[in-house]
């Protein structure tokens, strides 16, 4: 077996028949190196694709040790010092990934994906003044990307004046901008007349951003799964059952909902508790094993009334993630995870966790969708027109109501206004629905040195203040016709 035929393995996702090959080209390389101390030119990119391979299979711990496998022959190849940074960052190991990052940059201090990651990892953490300076820093070396531009006035709007508008508008007229990135010019130009209060034009130039995206980087595939596939499945996905029972102990909190609900705070404030737990943050596992073990059952026209589910292979999957943040399936472990779409899974999650529970975050829904449009959800596929968001939240809402009645006792729901307004008495019947530990200094979050990765990163790391009435009013009208 050669590398072109492991390669023909990859790409056509035999991810296990990938490895098992790579290992067996590692066995022969490990012979040919007792006679030397170096890699082989047919085998010096090994241990990359190992790693590489062990990410795809959710293997982070193992993709982390064949990086830095490859990192012991080859310690400058700033790649593979990327890969593992990210991979770091994705485990939750924000010192590793920040020190890697500053290593690169070291090597070469014009290196943008380590300049650009190390903005978003500071970002992540609410530390924005070092984020705007690597950002500003990404800008200067590359002028020409807007994504630069797109994520300064997401700090603040002063970062745009109109200097760089008429930048902008030039670069754009030169057709120097990927149509996959023309979103970005009329998103910009959107804040431009935010800035301005003409919330008309404001409104004009989001709807030629979102209709941008929607063409050039919205895969219609994903759009069908989440607005027509999953809404019908949400209650025929039957578990053959399993002999092994790997997570009858553990105790599960799944934070599920819309976004721009307060989600994110309702994370970060049952971070605060003393309780003994994991934050896994939005880890989408529930969705990406269905989609890669069951896509062809779940996208069967015409459609089946049930599809049966593996459990044993759930089961394994999901312990193989946690395995990546030292979780055993044996351990009574409490786990927080915010995948908000996890609200179509709750009957098969609870065949998996007998004991989860689930919180539902809840907002004003007019607010929520307003929330919603002005953002640039770029892993929404469905958030980029009003019908498909109406569509979605209609879906949402149906099957909320299905499952508080089904299952009541495992559901609690805290709306926003609870959370901004400091609601001590609803929060503190949360903790107590999720067996943790009340901590009155709750409201602290922001200090905690911890990573964020949505829409919502800098908002959070403001002071909680009381909600806004009728905070999106402004725009109702103007979306009549959308």
């Amino acid at each position: 077996m050669n590398f072109q035929n492991i390669a023909n393995l990859i790409e056509k996702k035999k991810f296990h028949e990938a490895k098992a090959c790579l290992i067996e080209l590692e066995k022969k390389n490990l012979i040919i190196r007792k006679k030397s101390s170096h890699l082989e030119k047919n085998y010096e990119n090994i241990y990359f694709s190992l790693s590489q391979v062990c990410a795809q299979l959710n293997e982070l711990k193992n993709s982390i040790k064949y990086l830095i496998k490859h990192l012991s022959f080859y310690s400058k190849d700033v790649d593979a010092l990327l890969n593992l940074a990210n991979l770091y960052l994705k485990t939750h190991k924000i010192g590793d990934a920040e020190k890697i990052y500053k290593d690169i940059l070291e090597i070469d201090k014009n290196y943008l994906p380590a300049i650009v990651n190390l903005a978003f990892l500071y970002e992540g953490v609410g530390n924005i003044n070092d984020s705007i300076k690597y950002y500003k820093i990404a800008k200067k070396n590359n002028p020409n990307d807007l994504y630069y531009y797109y994520n300064l006035i997401r700090f603040n709007l002063k970062y745009l004046d109109e200097k760089e508008i008429e930048f902008i508008e030039k670069l754009y007229e030169s057709k120097k901008i990927e149509k996959k990135k023309e979103y970005l010019v009329n998103f910009i130009l959107s804040k431009k007349f935010e800035k301005k209060k003409d919330y008309s034009n404001e409104m004009k130039f989001l709807d030629l951003s979102h209709k941008n995206f929607l063409e050039n980087n919205v895969n219609e595939i994903s759009l069908k799964y989440w607005l027509d596939i999953i809404p019908h499945y949400h209650d025929k996905l039957i578990c053959k059952s399993s002999k092994k029972k790997m997570f009858e102990d553990m105790s599960p909190i799944f934070i599920i909902g819309l976004p721009r609900s307060g989600s994110t705070i309702t994370e970060l404030i049952l971070s605060t508790s003393k309780t003994s737990k994991f934050v896994l943050g939005e880890t989408s596992l529930i969705s990406q094993i269905l989609m890669n073990n069951y896509s062809s059952e779940l996208f069967s026209n015409p459609r089946k009334k049930e599809i049966e589910i593996q459990l044993d292979l759930l089961e394994d999957k999901i312990s193989t993630y946690l395995n990546n943040f030292e979780i055993t399936s044996s351990e009574k472990s409490i786990i927080i995870d915010k995948s908000l779409e996890n609200f179509f899974y709750i009957d098969l999650i609870i065949q998996i966790f007998p004991k989860a529970k689930f919180i539902i975050t809840e907002r004003n829904i007019d607010d929520n969708v307003i929330g919603i449009y002005k953002k640039i959800l770029m892993n929404i596929p469905w958030g980029h027109s009003i019908n498909n968001i109406n569509q979605y939240i209609k879906n949402y809402k149906n099957i909320t109501d299905f499952y508080k009645k089904k299952y009541k006792e495992n559901i609690f729901c805290i709306n926003l206004t609870d959370l901004q307004n400091l609601n001590n008495q609803k929060v503190s019947k949360l903790f107590d629905f999720c067996n943790l530990n009340f901590n009155e200094k709750y409201y602290d979050f922001q200090n905690k040195y911890q990573f964020v990765n949505n829409a919502s990163n800098i908002q959070i790391r403001s002071k909680l203040s009381k909600v806004e009435n009728n905070k999106y009013e402004k725009y109702l009208g103007l979306l009549d016709n959308r």
